[in-house]
């Protein structure tokens, strides 16, 4: 295994997330099977601890400018956690070929989202409090599932959970999303420590790394470009290696 490729690996997932703002954690799985070699498990273990690493750096960020809503993330983190362990837990009896597959699909529907919120940014819902706090615990548990069973970070389903079931304004919701991230990273490594199913922290580190200097490039340089005309192109590279993905693992599935 060339550590190398960890951390190109993690340069061109945190390119991607610089470029686009959103879903560059949706290439850490098939970068870390396709390009670095680990089994889909261990990736999906490494990318859910690597994302919440690297996510730490936007939430201090967020936090400095008072971007953080703690008492609604913690909430949501308190109802992910058993969530991830679930999901987590889930993904240990599917084989490696479906897990990608549903992956797969799971990017198509991440590129379609992008896409259709290039223009308009995500509608609030007002609610009352007792209903928020119902709303934010049912979707953080969903989310967790979802962040263990694939290892993504959860913010392109955290940031629309965030602005329709507690009414965060933007900002704050990605704020804290960030915040609910990095507690989900946490949660995955613990998970996966508790299911006998060591993570491997030297990729991990080597990914985290790539992915500071590949997300620190690709904010530079989208400043100079089209927002929406990245996004779109992002989004047209997910659904091609989604494609990718199903053409090797949909025959083994069948």
């Amino acid at each position: 295994m060339n550590l190398v490729d960890s951390v190109i690996s993690g340069f061109l997932s945190g390119l991607s997330l610089g470029l686009t703002g959103s879903g560059g954690s949706v290439l850490a799985v098939p970068l870390l099977v396709y390009f670095v070699g680990l089994d889909p498990h261990t990736a999906v273990g490494t990318s859910l601890v690597a994302v919440g690493i690297t996510a730490i750096i936007g939430f201090i960020m967020h936090w400095r400018k008072g971007n953080i809503d703690f008492k609604t993330g913690t909430l949501m983190a308190l109802t992910s956690i058993p969530g991830i362990y679930i999901g987590s837990y889930m993904n240990k009896s599917v084989k490696g070929p479906l897990l990608l597959t549903l992956f797969a699909v799971l990017m198509v529907a991440i590129a379609i989202k992008m896409v259709k919120n290039n223009s308009k940014q995500v509608q609030q819902v007002k609610e009352g409090k007792e209903i928020s706090r119902i709303n934010v615990a049912g979707l953080g548990f969903l989310v967790g599932i979802a962040s263990g069973f694939f290892g993504v970070g959860g913010g392109f389903l955290l940031v629309p959970a965030l602005t329709m079931g507690a009414g965060l304004k933007m900002h704050r919701a990605v704020g804290t999303s960030l915040f609910v991230v990095v507690l989900n990273g946490l949660a995955g490594f613990v998970s996966y420590e508790l299911q006998g199913r060591p993570i491997d922290l030297v990729i991990v580190i080597l990914f985290v790394l790539g992915g500071l200097i590949g997300d620190a490039i690709g904010v530079r340089t989208a400043k100079s470009l089209s927002c929406r005309e990245l996004r779109q192109v992002f989004a047209a590279v997910v659904v091609l290696v989604a494609l990718y993905l199903m053409w090797i693992n949909l025959p083994r599935v069948l």
